[in-house]
């Protein structure tokens, strides 16, 4: 009897544990549910990337974690001429990994190289829309300053 006690108390845990798809923030008036990217086939993408899915991506480790990897990494040599902050863009796949990234602010080859093996280390809970997963596009800003 206790070892059910037990393993039904450690699957509670577990269960609670999982993660879970996130629904998408309110959106501003005249923007809907479901916009895709319009510059996605100038990248390269044959598929739509969906910019506002019901249910948005997110990083499995979370966003601070993100937040902190590329802060790391911008403050590196190989990002010593870059900005002081920087934007980029990056598309999640359905499978939540990351397919590439596109620098918003300009920065070196090296550095958007540098940031993209950061990025890609992290594994993100996909995006749904209309109840299947979608690649979608996101946007983070970072900095070399103290957080």
């Amino acid at each position: 009897m206790r070892v059910y006690l037990l393993l039904l108390t450690v699957s509670f845990f577990l269960i609670s544990c999982e993660p879970t798809r996130r629904a998408a923030p309110p959106l501003p008036p005249g923007v809907e549910r479901g916009q895709t990217w319009e510059e996605s086939a100038d990248h390269g993408y044959t598929d739509d990337i969906y910019i506002t899915p019901s249910y948005t991506t997110y990083p499995l480790k979370g966003a601070r974690n993100l937040l902190n990897a590329l802060h790391s990494t911008y403050r590196t040599e190989s990002c010593n001429n870059a900005p002081r902050k920087a934007t980029i863009r990056y598309v999640i796949s359905e499978e939540g990994e990351v397919m590439n990234i596109h620098p918003i602010t300009q920065l070196e080859s090296t550095c958007v190289d540098k940031i993209r093996d950061a990025i890609q280390k992290f594994e993100f809970f996909p995006a749904e829309h209309n109840d299947r997963s979608v690649k979608m596009l996101m946007a983070i800003t970072f900095s070399r300053d103290r957080l």
